[in-house]
């Protein structure tokens, strides 16, 4: 026995060489005849029909000659409309699909077969702050850039309607960055900016960037062991004077408390300096920098405990002087 819509292509392709329809008869016999879903209930006049909705699958060129001549594919539809046509059946309509090339089928048979790709995991909120400062660096934003690398950066998923997820970063500056920004709308605007740049992600899109001051425990001012702090207020007091100051490290398990170390460039020389919560003495040090030394000092945390010591101890740094 001959199957259904084997037998119903036969039937069109007949009726389309009957009609003189010989080139398009032989598009349709090279093309595969299925269902594009279930029958559809209509009443026409006084009574009620099954309407078939048919695809036919063809490859590139039949069905580029389909497509491209409206008259053609009506020709064709007409064709099975007049096969279909009984008291009970309708042809509801007859829709040209490409078969695509190695698996000999339509897209709307083998889409479920597509796998979504896996989840990449979201980089972690260095890598972020570290593109964004990166880019400001690149906009001949250096001071951006630096209170960015003494950031600290906060992300969470929020809730989201649509097919991409949706997440909120708050940046937490040093605290006297934060309040610089509060004078300066248009760098922080950068920032944030920045930040969205390098956050936002093929399966992730940042929702908002915030700009929020670093946390710190209430008793008034910094530990003395806080490096770190220390650390933001000499690279404050070095850029007020013109330097291009980068944090090289971090670190809180060191001897005496770990400390913070400073590449800062000045008048073309680079200088390395590092932050210690204990006295360490003088040090110097030798690398590779347009082949001369680079110099490398060691302070105490108490160097910098204040702004205006912080200021001092800029000045003598970026003059070349010693270290009282």
């Amino acid at each position: 026995m001959i199957p259904a819509l084997t037998a119903l292509k036969a039937a069109a392709i007949a009726l389309l060489e009957a009609r003189g329809e010989r080139g398009l008869a032989a598009l349709v016999a090279g093309a595969e005849l299925t269902l594009a879903g279930p029958p559809q209930r209509w009443t026409i006049g006084s009574r009620e029909v099954s309407a078939l909705r048919l695809s036919l699958a063809v490859d590139a060129p039949a069905f580029a000659a389909l497509t491209a001549d409206a008259a053609r594919l009506a020709a064709a539809k007409d064709a099975f409309a007049s096969a279909v046509r009984t008291p009970e059946t309708e042809l509801a309509d007859l829709t040209p699909l490409l078969r695509l090339p190695g698996v000999g089928r339509g897209w709307n048979q083998v889409y479920r077969e597509a796998a979504l790709p896996a989840a990449t995991e979201r980089p972690p909120p260095d890598a972020v702050l570290g593109g964004a400062a990166a880019l400001l660096e690149a906009s001949g934003d250096a001071r951006g850039a630096a209170m960015l690398r003494r950031a600290r950066l906060e992300v969470a998923q929020v809730p989201s309607g649509g097919g991409v997820a949706l997440v909120r970063c708050v940046v937490r500056l040093d605290p006297a960055d934060r309040a610089a920004l509060d004078r300066d709308g248009e760098r922080a605007e950068r920032l944030q900016r920045a930040v969205r740049s390098a956050g936002t992600r093929a399966a992730e899109a940042v929702a908002s960037v915030e700009l929020a001051t670093a946390l710190a425990p209430l008793g008034g001012s910094t530990p003395l062991g806080a490096a770190e702090a220390l650390g933001a207020r000499l690279a404050r007091a070095l850029e007020a004077r013109g330097a291009v100051v980068v944090p090289v490290s971090r670190d809180g398990g060191g001897p005496g408390g770990g400390g913070v170390e400073l590449a800062v460039v000045a008048s073309g020389e680079l200088l390395r300096v590092r932050i210690t919560a204990s006295s360490p003495g003088r040090e110097r040090g030798h690398g590779g920098w347009k082949s001369e030394e680079i110099r490398a000092i060691t302070v105490a945390a108490q160097d910098a405990a204040t702004p205006e010591r912080a200021g001092e101890l800029a000045a003598l740094l970026l003059g070349g002087g010693e270290l009282a």
